[in-house]
């Protein structure tokens, strides 16, 4: 049995997994950012005390860039005052079993690599649309983490040159890109411009709009919806041609929330793939639904603690 550890924004998941990816135990905490960086980590040294005594070994999925050679995280954009934390040693003094770390979209497309929807390809581009874009990298079916473990950083694929933040201060890395055009507030930003145009759109009917309602408008045929995921999916397509063209790769696997909105989405961003990808790309562009939803980190986690078991 080999356990993982899923940290997100709103609640750290933690459990037992087979080695055929079945989650025998699954259980989770708030993760309670505002706590400060210390109790976070009293916290997450009390999971792996428990699962050191239930499993063979320990993975752990961390939003932020994780650096492989020494399993220090560097500066979580979503944990403020982190900076540089060597967590995994930290981790790794708590547990009586091997501790292994990575961020949280690479164990999520590791999850996809070992057992999911890249399981029989050597080489594909894994991308997760949520709150934000994230992605991984699988290179001779493993993660590829780039030389400090920054690589795979869908999400800031600058896609608008002309952009510039709302609050009228000056450019920073986030402007124009990818993920603050589709990330969950740039795709709800986006419907209420659309819905601007419409008057009679649905979108006007919800208080606090978020994705589902986008989603379920344009599955009821609202102009405004459709038009905004189809944008949305214009926007990624783009994007993904870019990305692959660098890492000359063929095949996307596409998993997080938003990947399940209205077939729009996706259908028009694979459009764009098969009209603006290079030719040498273009014929065999594919994308894929992830097989694992919101179980990808737990299990991608579990699965890295194994790999580096059996290393």
């Amino acid at each position: 049995m080999y356990a993982g550890i899923d940290i997100g924004g709103t609640s750290i998941k933690y459990g037992i997994v087979t080695a055929d990816g079945e989650i025998r135990q699954q259980a989770s905490v708030p993760t309670n950012p505002t706590s400060g960086k210390d109790a976070m980590i009293d916290q997450l040294q009390r999971i792996v005390r428990k699962l050191s005594n239930e499993a063979e070994s320990i993975g752990v999925g961390f939003p932020s860039v994780v650096n492989p050679s020494d399993g220090c995280i560097y500066h979580p954009p979503n944990l403020p005052g982190w900076g540089i934390v060597p967590l995994r040693e930290l981790l790794q003094s708590v547990s009586i079993v091997p501790v292994a770390i990575d961020n949280d979209a690479n164990v999520a497309a590791f999850a996809e690599a070992s057992l999911g929807a890249g399981k029989h390809d050597s080489h594909f581009l894994y991308i997760t649309l949520g709150t934000g874009v994230g992605g991984g990298i699988i290179v001779n079916h493993r993660i590829f983490t780039g030389e400090r473990g920054g690589s795979g950083e869908c999400g800031h694929i600058l896609i608008n040159v002309d952009a510039e933040p709302e609050d009228g201060t000056k450019p920073t890395f986030r402007t124009g890109t990818l993920e603050e055009a589709i990330g969950r507030h740039g795709l709800i930003r986006m419907a209420q411009n659309f819905a601007q145009l419409y008057p009679d759109s649905l979108l006007h009917q919800v208080a606090e709009l978020d994705v589902k309602d986008i989603s379920e408008a344009a599955l009821r045929h609202d102009k405004a919806a459709l038009l905004c995921l189809e944008r949305a999916g214009k926007l990624l397509g783009l994007g993904l041609c870019s990305i692959l063209a660098v890492l000359d790769m063929r095949i996307v696997v596409v998993g997080g929330g938003i990947s399940q909105a209205h077939p729009i989405l996706l259908d028009t961003a694979r459009t764009m793939l098969k009209t603006r990808a290079l030719p040498t790309i273009a014929p065999e562009a594919e994308i894929r639904p992830a097989r694992f939803g919101s179980t990808a980190g737990l299990v991608g986690a579990a699965m890295l603690g194994k790999l580096h078991l059996d290393s």
